[in-house]
């Protein structure tokens, strides 16, 4: 009887250990956090530009918002020289960029399971250039008319992406709600004039008593599709 006893003693003791090591393992592979899964091998560069953090976990990382308020929800890792808190807004420089390396899972405060991307911002990577600024940089794709054409709009617009020609892609802001900007579909290209320098985000504003004339068409490639959008001029 006693040897028995000690016999399913020692099964139980050793799949307890195999599980206890199992856990170690997983632990030691996601830096001890609970809810990461790490990539074998760093993954893409993502195309966020900003993020908005709203709330600092364990080991320091952090969940926010990519781009805005109401983006992608990401899981940030910081490196040895970054240090996170709430509401901490980064902007990523030229030369960095938020690397996909993993997933986290986490429960929301409703109870909902959530995934989101883990990634990393990396220092010194030099992506190629979009569709957007290579066509810009060629100064293709403007066709202007001869004379300014209807008008589309005498709303606002917000800087999407500022191309190398120092022209500004943009959308008509539909309205402003508590701070945040809801913007239409409507998308244009405003050319640069001097000492007009654009930037994303930036909120163009129509002057009162003229409005967004069409005086030509731009073509581009996003994402492999063909795009024309009308040119505009504030006439």
């Amino acid at each position: 009887m006693k040897k028995w006893f000690i016999y399913v003693l020692g099964i139980i003791t050793g799949v307890i250990l195999t599980f206890v090591f199992a856990f170690c393992v997983n632990l030691s592979s996601n830096s001890g956090i609970i809810g990461l899964e790490m990539f074998e091998e760093p993954g893409d560069y993502m195309e966020y530009s900003q993020f908005e953090v709203f709330q600092v976990v364990e080991s320091g990382c952090a969940l926010a918002h990519a781009d805005d308020s109401f983006g992608a929800i990401v899981f940030i890792i910081p490196n040895e020289k970054q240090q996170f808190y709430d509401n901490q807004k980064i902007v990523l420089k030229n030369d960095q960029c938020a690397q996909h390396v993993g997933t986290y899972k986490y429960n929301t405060k409703m109870e909902i399971e959530k995934t989101v991307p883990a990634v990393r911002i990396v220092d010194g990577v030099e992506l190629p250039k979009s569709d957007i600024a290579i066509a810009a940089s060629n100064n293709s794709g403007k066709i202007l008319f001869d004379k300014p054409g209807d008008c589309v709009s005498r709303k606002n617009f917000e800087v999407q992406e500022v191309l190398e020609s120092g022209d500004a892609i943009a959308l008509e802001i539909r309205e402003v709600l508590s701070g945040h900007i809801f913007t239409s579909d409507l998308e244009v290209l405003i050319l640069a004039q001097e000492g007009s320098n654009f930037y994303n985000k930036q909120v163009v504003k129509t002057p009162q008593g003229k409005c967004a004339r069409q005086i030509g068409n731009y073509k581009y490639k996003q994402y492999g599709d063909t795009k024309v959008i009308p040119i505009i001029a504030f006439k």
